[in-house]
């Protein structure tokens, strides 16, 4: 519900007097939650408001951004729209981002956060082509034409992260040691989050191993499991290193500075137990296997 300025792109305008008054009666505030929004303002704005927070608290992420696309503002817009959820790609979405490509990066967004509850500001069709993706709507244009301007869409689903406990053909440990900016190094076993486009766990985690480290594994059985919170849940795999180039590592995480630095490291089990390896119930199981 905001003020249309066609002077400004759509990402800059406000909510209207009725936008803001319809994001505060969403009384949110209760809920212990992370705040975070697409960069548009609007978006912004209204979670500030369903939280009783300042603008300033309330973080952005591009990956809740509404769908890319170029479009005018037509008769036949919404019918356009509507083809889009549907899935029925065709002329008239040439320039568009893909509704897979768009419940990805919506996806990776989610898994890139680490609290018990999210609030997420952002845009009916990019969650649409989410939800839809983890079948989570039967009719994904009956939602999103039911869609209140604002709305809450309440779910409760896991995110499963992979690990591996990979060990070289001498025995040893490959980790991976975490130097994060004004942080005390840490050790953490390879792996990370299973994407949509992943035929399976095992196929994630094998994934990740080639992103991290350049790897290829065999992998065994699983050594531990365990729910980080109500979004976010983890499991460890046994592994045997077969090959390793870190040259071909090319995961996303190289590509950002701020979360510090990725080192490979191989360890003994001696080495293993002077090591801050995360998580601690981990280090005690492989210590106590050994």
């Amino acid at each position: 519900m905001p003020e249309v300025d066609a002077t400004r792109p759509p990402g800059e305008w406000i909510l209207s007097s009725d936008g803001i008054n319809a994001a505060a009666a969403l009384q949110l505030e209760a809920l212990a939650a992370s705040a975070v929004s697409s960069p548009e303002r609007k978006a912004v704005q209204t979670v500030a408001l369903a939280l009783r927070l300042p603008e300033s608290a309330v973080a952005t992420a591009v990956s809740f951004r509404e769908v890319d696309r170029v479009e005018s503002v037509h008769d036949g817009f919404r019918d356009a729209r509507r083809a889009w959820i549907a899935g029925r790609l065709d002329e008239r979405h040439e320039g568009w981002e893909t509704p897979d490509a768009a419940a990805r990066r919506f996806h990776e967004g989610l898994l890139a956060q680490d609290a018990r509850h999210v609030v997420v500001g952002t845009h009916g069709m990019v969650l649409t082509a989410w939800l839809a993706s983890q079948g989570l709507v039967a009719d994904a244009v009956a939602f999103w034409e039911a869609l209140r301007f604002p709305d809450v869409v309440e779910i409760g689903i896991p995110l499963l992260r992979v690990r591996a406990v990979l060990t070289d053909a001498d025995g040893r440990f490959v980790l991976i040691k975490r130097a994060r900016p004004g942080q005390e190094p840490y050790w953490t076993t390879p792996g990370g989050g299973v994407m949509l486009d992943d035929a399976s766990a095992d196929d994630a985690l094998r994934r990740e191993l080639h992103e991290e480290l350049g790897a290829e594994v065999e992998l065994g059985e699983i050594v531990l499991e365990r729910q980080l919170d109500s979004i976010h849940s983890e499991v460890f795999y046994a592994a045997r290193l077969t090959s390793i180039d870190p040259t071909l590592a090319d995961g996303p995480e190289f590509d950002d500075p701020s979360r510090g630095a990725y080192e490979v490291e191989v360890v003994t089990l001696d080495e293993l137990r002077t090591l801050d390896l995360r998580p601690s119930e981990l280090k005690e199981l492989l210590l106590a296997q050994r």
